[in-house]
């Protein structure tokens, strides 16, 4: 990958969409690509903290895990998404582990690199605080629906929120993931998940097939979800 091309990856991210190139050549010229295969962890929790991500392509899993090893899953992010920011911040170990879901292609950039760059420029400092911030709203926001929601509806939730139109016009959550793997992002066991989703599937509001769900009835779903 050249500077132009890792430029291109950082310039399309929320996080450094308004920098210029000239603010972020010093973090694209120390930059590389990591490659990952489906399963593999990029860095578990604990670990010292040395590199902003940028998702190029794939999938990553960012999760937590209890003593007894039980999952939560905190988010699935995607291409232009960024991960790490607290390394820049702080400097201290990873508060969660990265999983890739899917074949993965990162943009890594130097913990280091980014924050000398965020010292000399008070704009993109505040671009990561309201990245940061946008984080803790959406955890936030899925602590209450673990308290407020129970699991059908928070199911619900979660596909009507992966939702997108399919080439047949259908309206189709990518899951792209194992039960077990959905249970974990939901913070349930597999069994609760498996009865919730046959529970859509009885009220014919969804339908499996392969990795995606079939949305036959967004509506009654978004119904349901905030009844």
């Amino acid at each position: 990958m050249t500077t132009a091309d890792v430029l291109a990856e950082l310039r399309r991210t929320s996080l450094f969409a308004a920098a210029t190139e000239q603010q972020l050549r010093p973090l694209a010229d120390h930059a590389y690509t990591r490659r990952l295969a489906a399963g593999q962890i990029l860095f578990t929790e604990g670990e010292p903290s040395e590199h902003l991500y940028v998702v190029r392509s794939g999938r990553i899993r960012i999760v937590v895990s209890s003593a007894h090893g039980d999952e939560l899953t905190l988010s699935v992010l995607g291409p232009g998404d960024t991960f790490g920011e607290l390394s820049v911040i702080d400097g201290r170990p990873r508060s969660a582990t990265a999983e890739a879901l899917d074949a993965v292609e990162l943009v890594a950039v130097g913990a280091a690199e980014a924050r000398q760059v965020l010292e000399r420029e008070p704009a993109l400092l505040l671009a990561v605080a309201a990245e940061l911030a946008a984080t803790v709203r959406r955890l936030t926001g899925s602590a209450g629906d673990l308290v407020f929601l129970d699991l059908p509806r928070r199911l619900a939730k979660l596909l009507l929120g992966e939702a997108s139109p399919g080439a047949d016009g259908r309206s189709r959550a990518a899951i792209g993931m194992s039960q077990s793997g959905l249970a974990a992002r939901l913070g349930v066991t597999r069994q609760s998940l498996n009865r919730a989703l046959t529970g859509l599937v009885r009220r014919g509001w969804i339908a499996p097939d392969g990795a995606d769900v079939v949305l036959l009835d967004p509506a009654a779903l978004r119904r349901f979800s905030e009844s």
